[in-house]
């Protein structure tokens, strides 16, 4: 290839460099302004810049202080990956930039509840909670300042540094896309005692809450004795690990110890459960079978609903479905009876789940699905509704009735009460998103995957499917700018869905093809050819791609790399049986061939179209006619540049003549015209 378009390209020029920073550097004023959406503009537009371009660190850590001072801790915290490298960068000043606004972030996301959250990324900060990470930060930034200042015999850079890492939030909270909410507070409230804390705990982990009951855990400090054991088992259970079995097993003795029976058999029930799955199955089956049936036999309700829950996890493990369905009937009778909407819930829900699992009657699992859902409204129980909808979604899908789906998702949608589950109200819009994507109805669809996201990521349980519905929708809506805003997040999250990764590379390429961006679009086609080239994967989808990439090349006027294309287009469409493509391909190689000036290779590249077009005979007639019309079309054109002038108008009326006669009459008139070119003399 003469040149390489992407990779000269990809670094973006100086002035957009200039752009870039200039940008970065009004956020956090834009913010503390008021205007908000100016601000939330600016770092879209940045962001977007900012793909594939080098690590400016200076930058990235003015992103990361915007995020951290406007509410936007858990986008910055993406943007903490760019942690692996920062070492080696040989700019000190950027280097404390980025480790000041890194270790500010951090600060606010440890006030905010998220300090024992983990961050991984393969380098040396790898498998660290946050609030330890940002203690590696805030040192590193202070190792940098101390260079700077003893380079200047100052404490200016210490101190600035250490005012950086302090500073309070501009904004309560600047949303950066449309729908985008606050990330829902999940500290407990202040001046609980230990013993509270314990209680809201134990409530947040019945309810499937797992960030809030860690949070609770964290805000313990002294711990009484009393309530040692509870701070032991729910310990083990959120923060698991090699000894998470010994931990149990502490904290039953405590329990015996105290003569709370109840408490000891709910922990030896978790505890079986543990050995199952830790490769000691027969103890923990034993453990928790024995531990379930002293429940049952005992007063208290609520506890004899848990036992029968973990005993048919545990039966269902070892494929002893009719004890764990026997036990899940037991479980539910006896929650109808204390009238708990939360446990009968979770009896109906686990069981729906075996039953779709084991491809059971999907009518009764619905039942399940449903009755289950309607007692998780009434409990305000947002995640496991979410569970219990998902169980109803797949019951239809496997009784094939979408039609029903799209009715039992509506009807919950129109008598969700205010103020009921907003979990839940999200993954409804995300289900009724999908199904308008499905029937072809795009921009209905594009509010309700906004909506869903936004819901789903202010509790923090966006998913790849979230971003991916978002970014189908906007695409297939025309909204080619604001695709261009959530793609590359997209692209990042679908690493491990190669399929939907692909299609949404290609629809990130394609909007940028759609707002004439030549250049950025052909880089990202490029990037997606070798991608399915890289992964064996050289079919239909390649062919397409390499197609793409090339008629942009054309467009940026470099025909000898678009010939290439075409050319590498054309042999995978041969190698897989596609001649009426591959063929189609190498006229569009001939004429990017002519656009370069080189006419030796276009008349080289007739010879291999007159080939290839001659070769197809499995297409119908007025298809190979077509194919035809198009060859006698191009080598018009090339015999015309190169002066053969009798043969290029003899060309040109055959191809005239066969698109008059199979109906194609632009054709046919842009035939007319070159014709008339040739006779005149005036075709360059």
């Amino acid at each position: 290839m003469e040149v390489e378009p992407r990779r000269a390209d990809a670094g973006g020029s100086d002035s957009g460099g200039a752009e870039i920073t200039r940008l970065c550097r009004t956020l956090v004023p834009l913010a503390a302004a008021g205007k908000h959406a100016e601000a939330a503009s600016a770092y879209r537009w940045v962001t977007r810049a900012s793909t594939g371009a080098p690590r400016q660190y200076g930058d990235h850590a003015l992103r990361l202080e915007f995020c951290a001072l406007t509410g936007n801790e858990h986008t910055g915290f993406d943007l903490l990956s760019l942690l692996d490298g920062v070492g080696d960068h040989p700019g000190t000043d950027d280097r404390l930039e980025f480790f000041a606004a890194a270790a500010l972030l951090t600060r606010r996301l440890t006030e905010s509840g998220y300090g024992e959250t983990r961050f991984v990324l393969d380098g040396p900060y790898d498998g660290l909670s946050v609030c330890l990470l940002h203690r590696r930060l805030r040192a590193a930034a202070f190792v940098e300042a101390e260079e700077l200042d003893e380079r200047d015999h100052t404490t200016y850079f210490t101190d600035y540094a250490e005012r950086k890492m302090a500073a309070k939030p501009v904004a309560e909270f600047v949303p950066l896309l449309p729908s985008a909410l606050p990330r829902v507070p999940i500290l407990p409230p202040p001046d609980l005692s230990a013993e509270e804390l314990v209680v809201r705990a134990e409530i947040h982990n019945h309810r499937c809450e797992a960030e809030e009951a860690r949070a609770c855990l964290a805000a313990i400090g002294t711990v009484p004795e009393g309530i040692a054991p509870r701070l032991a088992e729910l310990r083990a259970i959120f923060f698991q690990g090699g000894d998470t079995e010994e931990r149990l097993r502490r904290a039953a003795a405590g329990f015996r110890r105290e003569g709370d029976e109840t408490r000891f058999l709910l922990n030896q029930c978790w505890l079986g459960l543990w050995l199952v799955f830790d490769d000691q199955a027969e103890t923990g089956v034993a453990l928790t079978t024995v531990a379930a049936a002293r429940l049952r036999a005992g007063t208290d309700d609520h506890a004899a609903v848990w036992g029968e829950h973990w005993l048919a996890h545990v039966l269902s493990g070892q494929g002893r479905t009719p004890e764990a369905y026997e036990a899940l009937r037991r479980g539910a009778e006896r929650a109808r009876e204390a009238g708990d909407p939360l446990l009968l819930g979770t009896l109906l829900c686990l069981e729906a789940s075996l039953r779709n699992g084991d491809g059971e009657d999907p009518v009764v699992t619905l039942e399940l699905a449903q009755e289950a859902t309607d007692a998780f409204i009434i409990g305000n129980v947002g995640e496991k509704a979410v569970e219990a909808v998902e169980q109803a979604r797949i019951a239809y899908e496997r009784a094939g009735s979408l039609d029903e789906l799209d009715v039992f998702v509506e009807h919950l949608l129109a008598t969700l009460p205010v103020g009921g589950p907003e979990r839940l109200r999200g993954h409804l819009r995300q289900l009724r998103a999908v199904s308008l994507i499905g029937t072809g109805r795009f921009a209905d669809a594009v509010d309700d995957a906004y909506a869903s996201l936004g819901i789903a990521a202010s509790r923090g349980k966006d998913t790849a499917e979230h971003w991916y519905v978002l970014v189908t929708a906007l695409h297939g809506a025309a909204r080619y700018d604001e695709v261009l805003d959530v793609a590359p997040r997209t692209i990042d999250l679908l690493a491990g869905l190669p399929d939907w990764a692909y299609r949404c590379r290609w629809m990130y390429a394609d909007a940028y093809r759609a707002l004439g961006e030549s250049s950025r679009a052909f880089n990202e086609y490029s990037i997606l050819a070798e991608i399915l080239e890289e992964a064996g994967d050289t079919g239909h989808s390649y062919i397409s791609v390499s197609m793409a990439a090339a008629e942009q090349l054309d467009l940026l006027g470099y025909g000898a790399n678009a010939a290439d294309f075409y050319a590498r287009a054309a042999d995978a469409a041969l190698a897989i049986g596609g001649g009426y493509v591959a063929a189609t391909c190498r006229n569009a190689a001939t004429l990017s061939r002519l656009r370069s000036g080189d006419l030796d290779a276009a008349l080289t590249a007739l010879d291999a179209a007159e080939t290839a077009v001659h070769a197809v005979e499995t297409e119908t007639a007025p298809a190979r006619d077509h194919l035809v019309a198009q060859l006698d079309h191009v080598a018009a054109h090339v015999l015309s540049a190169v002066g053969r002038i009798r043969e290029a108008a003899r060309r040109a009326l055959r191809a005239a003549e066969t698109f008059h006669r199979i109906g194609e009459a632009e054709s046919a008139r842009d035939v007319d015209l070159l014709l008339e070119q040739i006779l005149l003399g005036e075709q360059t």
